[in-house]
């Protein structure tokens, strides 16, 4: 007998449905205005038998200015609906009546010449609903009569609803109990009088989106008319241009500044000072004789702040450091390379930075609903993505310069920008600023419009970086044979143009001669791979302090 007993009550158990929640009555109150938008209050009573966590209401996907109770709610967007965290407003099992308002923007599409008003009525609520009552208020009478879509039942929903139409009313009742996950959608063909504002949005986009776009036009027009070059050639040499030092490769490539610390490898490969490391992380330079007037009257400058009347120099110190910081603001023949009337880079790049401002503006869109948090996070996801878009732009400059780490920086900016527009939902808006950005740079990297003698010194650079990067290995050797120190007087062009790894390697394990102008105090020859990373360590151990001291002086320490 006991045995039976338990038998029944399980199968009772299990023919029974339990559910620790549910909606006793469910009313929604729907304000449609004429441009689509519409105002939505959902009024429910909802029974818990017991406490339930991450308890969750569902919204459309695009709802926005979500309150529960007058209160902002925290939300997360979970495919194609928005789920409302219910928590906050929940201490214990027991009945409790919420108050839900938000926005719906668009709701009237067009499709083959058609418009359609959808309104969603119940995004699929976890747990079933006893009574549901819905109201819809159009701002004009609409002659159509409206439809109705369920989980469950599909386009047969109608049949257990009590639906009734009077002008720019619609009320309605559904008349069974709506199970677990059910939703259910309203749609209502409209027309073009009734609804007048939808036809200005059948061809628009999105606000932000349309600023972007603009600029993006903006930006490109101004670099066709101002600006737009054809791509370079490379003119194949094996010798630097005459005239220019390594340190001037920037200037004349980039319209970047003065690079002192390539500068002064010339200096020392001409035989105007000598560069020594020593075993304690110093470069010393010690000058070897006095510069005249064969060389031009900014580098005789240059050289007497230098030196002064001192014939060694420390060069990680403070004052090698600031005359560093000096000479990257001298940008030499510069007047001789642009036109006049070329148009101006940083125009350009501001125009294209502000595209990269408005997708953060555009992430922030997605991530909040309220409108106070969007602006508070757009202004903050905008100057994110500002600063960005600037990264990425000046990593374009990086292949034909020897700096690496702004190409690292700016991968790693683009990367975080990605990452946040995955959250957010609109990755392929993000690949595509990205885009532009590096577009935006690599259109920008040479400048604008050149001189006959700019072209000339940006195609011969172009060529000596080609022909540094591939030189045949058999080729190099017959020239080292004629001219021993053919290799050191090429590697800090090399090093400017960012191919000293690959120039040192054609000249595989062969030991090079002696170096005359940067001393290693080691005993014996070193390969060319030795000697190059060699003069690495020693131009960064002279550029450390410069590259520190604007850290320094943020933090306080100068």
């Amino acid at each position: 007998m006991r045995k039976a007993f338990i038998l029944i009550l399980c199968l009772l158990l299990l023919a029974t449905q339990v559910s620790a929640a549910g909606i006793s009555t469910f009313v929604s109150d729907t304000v449609v205005a004429e441009n689509g938008t519409c105002s939505v209050t959902l009024t429910l009573t909802l029974e818990l038998d017991a406490q339930v966590s991450d308890l969750t209401f569902p919204l459309p996907e695009n709802a926005r200015n979500i309150t529960v109770n007058g209160s902002s709610a925290r939300s997360t967007h979970t495919g194609a609906v928005r789920n409302v965290a219910l928590d906050k407003f929940i201490s214990a099992a027991g009945t409790y009546t919420m108050v839900i308002r938000y926005d719906l923007p668009d709701t009237v599409t067009a499709d083959e010449e058609k418009l359609t008003l959808t309104l969603p009525l119940l995004c699929g609520f976890a747990y079933p609903v006893d009574n549901m009552r819905f109201t819809v208020t159009l701002p004009v009478a609409v002659a159509g009569r409206p439809q109705f879509v369920s989980t469950y039942y599909q386009e047969a929903a109608e049949t257990v609803m009590t639906v009734s139409k009077q002008d720019a009313l619609i009320t309605g009742t559904v008349n069974e109990r709506l199970q677990d996950h059910e939703s259910l959608t309203m749609t209502l063909a409209v027309t073009e009088e009734e609804f007048p504002q939808s036809m200005a949005k059948r061809f628009s986009l999105d606000t932000v989106d349309l600023i972007m776009l603009v600029l993006a036009g903006l930006s490109l027009l101004y670099w066709l008319i101002a600006m737009g070059i054809k791509p370079p050639q490379k003119l194949r040499r094996a010798t630097p241009p005459e005239g220019i030092t390594a340190g001037e490769v920037g200037c004349r490539l980039t319209g970047s500044g003065l690079d002192l610390t390539l500068t002064v490898l010339s200096w020392a490969q001409m035989g105007y000072l000598l560069i020594q490391p020593d075993d304690n992380g110093r470069v010393l330079l010690h000058k070897r004789m006095e510069m005249g007037n064969e060389r031009s009257d900014m580098e005789n400058r240059l050289f007497r702040s230098l030196f002064g009347a001192r014939r060694t120099v420390d060069a990680t110190g403070y004052h090698y450091a600031r005359l560093c910081g000096k000479a990257s603001q001298i940008r030499p023949g510069l007047r001789e390379i642009y036109r006049r009337t070329s148009g101006n880079p940083l125009v350009f790049r501001v125009l294209a930075l502000l595209v990269g401002t408005f997708g953060g503006v555009s992430l922030a869109t997605d991530f909040v609903t309220d409108t106070p948090w969007q602006i508070v996070l757009g202004i903050f996801l905008g100057l994110l993505t500002t600063i960005a878009s600037w990264l990425i732009q000046s990593a374009a400059k990086s292949p034909y310069r020897q700096d690496r780490l702004p190409v690292l920086i700016a991968g790693a900016a683009a990367g975080l920008w990605l990452i946040l527009s995955l959250f957010a939902g609109q990755w392929l808006v993000a690949v595509l600023v990205i885009a532009f950005q590096l577009l935006a740079g690599l259109a920008t990297a040479f400048g604008g419009h050149r001189t006959q003698v700019g072209k000339q010194n940006m195609e011969e650079l172009l060529g000596l970086r080609r022909y540094l990067r591939r030189t045949d290995p058999k080729e190099l050797h017959r020239i080292l044979s004629i001219n021993p120190d053919y290799y050191y007087t090429l590697a800090p062009y090399a090093l400017a143009l960012g191919v000293d790894r690959a120039f040192a390697r054609q000249l595989g394990n062969g030991r090079l001669p002696q170096c005359s102008y940067l001393t290693t105090g080691m005993d014996g020859h070193m390969t060319a791979t030795e000697w190059n990373q060699l003069l690495r360590d020693t131009v960064y151990a002279m550029d450390n302090l410069k590259n520190r001291m604007p850290i320094d002086k943020l933090l306080g320490k100068q």
